[in-house]
């Protein structure tokens, strides 16, 4: 996620950081499994997801609850978790109608055509389920190239259309999905939400979750277009509006810093849900390749692994971020000391200013991108776990990201 450029006497920085949709909160007191399997039937599976993982965190959850929480996450492509989810309900609850629906689920990693059989169980049991055929998907182009115009902290900075209303936004695989303020939503000449926020964000800041308005709109960029799109909205953002995974996360893109372009190739409609792309070792073909990277999927961010002073870490690929950015919990758990003589900084985002600390590690590496003596920072408001491979990492590599193979391939140009 894009954060904005800040000043302080010690120095100037430009950083970023993925946010996620953590919690919800509710517009009404309804039930968090009737609203998660109401989301699930409409085909809002993020917010399903949102609904759902808490329920699933109980001791004792409803089977059936549990097998909606895996179908919306295999209907994700978050096939890690989503067969973790399954194998839960299938050891929790094995004589349970939704064990056997999982069993089946499970077997449609290997027979994609079984997931359909799946589905039609599902429905026999009172257990309904959308299409394994996404015509979402099939709808949007099959190929399209966007051109992007680096701003002044070289970030990748696209034109969008918001219900026809034009708009510079900034292209980011760190972010769960599109961000805006409602100072965006005036700029364009939108009604602003009202009524109780639809759930809380998190992001680089010191001001903890931030209150997220659902809004439905209309996003377009170049040939891209997403209709009747979730955005999230939330009071302010001071930062160009974030193009985060739910518009591109159905497409294999390459992002060129040679041309300033980003080109797309749709993933097959066949390889929606019931994919065997997401299988846990191989990935692809393209395993034999040392330039390419396996990555998973935490909701819809990219997750790869890093080894940091030859430590193993994950962490999320974010091109919306400068910086290469550790919360003080991750330096903590990875042994990395911040020396006195760090340089401090002020980092912003979408939950405000956080403090922070730039330094420099041995040895960070990434497939075929090794960088010795290389600058990170160390910052307070961000939780542990979760670092952010920024633009700084990468430097001028091309890369190409295929969602249906879960890999990321590097080219140096």
């Amino acid at each position: 996620m894009q954060f904005a450029k800040s000043k302080l006497k010690f120095s100037m920085v430009c950083t970023a950081g993925a946010f996620f949709m953590v919690s919800l909160v509710s517009a009404i007191a309804a039930n968090p499994t009737e609203q998660g399997i109401q989301a699930y039937n409409q085909g809002n599976f993020p917010q399903a997801i949102l609904f759902l993982q808490k329920v699933s965190q109980s001791p004792k959850p409803d089977p059936n609850s549990l097998y909606y929480y895996a179908l919306s996450l295999h209907r994700m492509r978050d096939f890690i978790r989503a067969k973790a989810a399954y194998q839960r309900i299938i050891t929790q609850f094995p004589t349970s109608a939704a064990a056997q629906l999982a069993r089946q689920a499970m077997i449609s990693f290997s027979y994609p055509a079984n997931f359909g059989q799946t589905a039609a169980s599902a429905t026999s049991r009172g257990i309904s389920t959308t299409p394994a055929e996404d015509p979402e998907i099939a709808a949007l182009p099959s190929f399209a190239k966007v051109y992007f115009k680096p701003d002044e902290a070289n970030q990748m900075i696209v034109d969008a259309y918001i219900n026809n209303r034009p708009i510079k936004m900034l292209f980011d695989t760190g972010a769960d999905g599109c961000a805006f303020g409602k100072n965006h939503l005036r700029e364009l000449g939108m009604t602003l939400p009202t009524g109780k926020p639809s759930y809380q964000s998190q992001g680089v800041g010191d001001g903890g979750l931030i209150n997220t308005w659902s809004v439905r709109a209309t996003v377009r960029v170049g040939s891209i277009e997403r209709k009747n799109m979730e955005i999230g909205v939330q009071e302010d953002l001071q930062t160009p509006p974030l193009l985060g995974q739910t518009f591109f996360k159905d497409f294999r893109y390459t992002i060129d810093k040679g041309s300033n372009s980003i080109t797309f190739i749709r993933k097959s409609n066949a390889s929606s849900v019931a994919s065997t792309s997401g299988r846990s070792s191989g990935y692809s073909d393209s395993t034999a390749d040392r330039n390419a990277v396996p990555f998973q999927k935490m909701g819809n961010s990219i997750v790869v692994t890093v080894l940091v002073n030859g430590r193993p870490c994950n962490a999320i690929f974010d091109t919306g971020a400068t910086s290469t950015v550790f919360a003080v919990g991750d330096a903590k758990n990875l042994g990395i000391q911040i020396p006195d003589d760090a340089q401090e900084e002020m980092h912003s985002g979408i939950a405000g200013e956080t403090k922070g600390k730039s330094f420099q590690i041995q040895r960070m590496t990434l497939g075929p991108i090794d960088r010795t003596n290389f600058g990170i920072s160390v910052i307070e408001g961000m939780e542990a776990g979760h670092p952010l491979v920024g633009r700084s990492f990468l430097g001028e590599w091309q890369y190409t990201i295929d969602n249906d193979a879960h890999m990321i391939h590097f080219l140096r140009r």
